[in-house]
């Protein structure tokens, strides 16, 4: 990379010329202090480490039971959506930020295929602020899945099973994308 770098806002320079753009060098020592560089050790503490795998593996022993508990809140939550889907922003805001708790914890305890799904959910829905009949009909297949996958414990991708859910998803997102 050359040194020879513009200030930013420069006159001769066209708005969005990467002339226009001002760099700063990234400190390393965040870096260092919680990771280390490669051959280098960082600074955490070998015993929070422990306690924080620990902590992670009381959570994945029982996420199952908060899985369907979250997954039972969703369904609640969603069903507020539907009883007026084109003036229900704060409600759409509150399942989509309810399933990005639900894609950061599965992702933590071993459900890729639920981790999967609620993110896609939570992508769909974060930026909405209405819904229409066919993108219901989206949100209810992605919940369908999430409550196959704590019904029958389906961790990592969910085998067979998850493709063929992973599936129907798909074909949600055909229909809605054909309308």
């Amino acid at each position: 990379m050359s040194d020879d770098v513009s200030p930013p806002n420069n006159p001769d320079n066209a708005p969005g010329d990467p002339a226009d753009v001002e760099i700063i060098p990234a400190e390393i020592d965040l870096k260092l202090k919680v990771g280390g560089m490669p051959g280098r050790k960082g600074a955490i503490n070998e015993e929070a480490i422990q306690r924080a795998e620990k902590a992670i593996e009381r959570v994945s022993v029982n996420y199952l039971e908060v899985g369907r508990a979250q997954v039972a809140s969703l369904i609640g939550q969603f069903a507020g959506v539907k009883a007026n889907p084109s003036d229900a922003g704060s409600a759409i805001m509150q399942v989509s930020m309810t399933a990005r708790e639900i894609k950061g914890q599965a992702k933590t305890c071993g459900y890729n295929l639920l981790t999967d799904v609620a993110e896609s959910m939570y992508r769909f829905l974060s930026d909405r602020s209405s819904l229409t009949p066919k993108q219901i009909a989206f949100v209810d297949a992605h919940l369908g899945v999430m409550q196959n996958v704590v019904a029958h414990d389906l961790r990592g991708s969910g085998g067979p099973v998850g493709t063929e859910l992973l599936r129907s998803i798909a074909v949600a997102k055909q229909k809605l994308d054909d309308s």
